[in-house]
């Protein structure tokens, strides 16, 4: 009878760790773009490596895409109303080298130094 129990209690526990376990990965691994504030809202993110994402942010009828890792968050440029960001010529090497990049870090460098010469700083 104890066997029995201890079988019980043993695969119950193990159940339960499976289940917290799958809970917190789907919490990390989730992009929540839902939000409850009327002025603030991620309209879209997209994931360039873990921790290093970029979103497209609107705040009241204005249009921002900001570039976020673990240690800092940029801002890259103002987004015009219903357009998409059309690259200048000062921007054209900036943009060739983020297709050149070997890694996420290169991609997230550049584009930081894109808003830069944009004259968005942090």
């Amino acid at each position: 009878m104890t066997s029995y129990l201890i079988n019980f209690i043993v695969y119950t526990m193990a159940m339960i760790g499976i289940i917290f376990l799958a809970v917190i990965v789907y919490k990390k691994f989730s992009c929540n773009t839902a939000s409850k504030s009327q002025f603030l809202n991620v309209e879209d993110c997209i994931s360039l490596a873990p921790r290093k994402n970029l979103y497209v942010v609107r705040a009241g009828n204005e249009r921002f895409l900001v570039a976020s890792d673990a240690e800092r968050t940029a801002l890259i440029s103002k987004l015009g109303e219903g357009e998409t960001p059309k690259a200048s010529v000062e921007e054209l090497p900036s943009i060739v080298n983020i297709h050149k990049a070997k890694n996420a870090d290169e991609v997230f460098k550049n584009l930081v130094n894109i808003g830069k010469n944009n004259g968005y700083n942090n």
